[in-house]
């Protein structure tokens, strides 16, 4: 038998339209049904063998489905989620205060950009005049000069 038949034979089962695959044994066909159907009514209803891993007898039609189908209604019970506490605040010690760091700490080389005849600027925008090998800062303070890199 072919699965489509199987499943043809299935549905009819299941929708009433044959009563007589519903019973526990080969029944009474109608007339109309194919020679095909007839032979699958007569087969016995699938069951497994004593060992259970194979069927006790070849071939078998499937189960007949219970008429009403056994429903066991379950109450749906919802929980509530159990309250959690928060852990309180704990305040975090001061912490000391930074030192401020300058900028550009005072004895650091600083980068020159921007150099013409009149003088240099630097990376903050400071126009630095500038002589052989030297600049002089705006505050009067004499750096040295070595290509684009002053050291003071």
């Amino acid at each position: 038998m072919t699965p489509r038949t199987a499943l043809l034979m299935l549905s009819l089962a299941l929708s009433g339209a044959m009563p007589a695959l519903a019973g526990a044994g080969p029944a009474a066909v109608p007339a109309t049904a194919s020679a095909e159907l007839r032979d699958y009514a007569n087969l016995p209803v699938c069951k497994l063998s004593a060992d259970g891993k194979r069927l006790a007898v070849e071939p078998c039609r499937t189960a007949p489905a219970r008429v009403p189908m056994p429903r066991r209604p379950v109450p749906q019970i919802i929980q509530r989620m159990p309250l959690v506490k928060q852990a309180p605040q704990v305040a975090m010690p001061a912490m000391p205060p930074s030192p401020r760091t300058p900028l550009y700490p005072p004895n650091a080389p600083q980068v020159l950009n921007g150099c013409g005849p009149a003088g240099c600027n630097d990376a903050s925008g400071t126009h630095l005049n500038t002589g052989p090998g030297t600049v002089i800062m705006p505050s009067g303070k004499t750096c040295s000069r070595n290509g684009a890199v002053v050291q003071c």
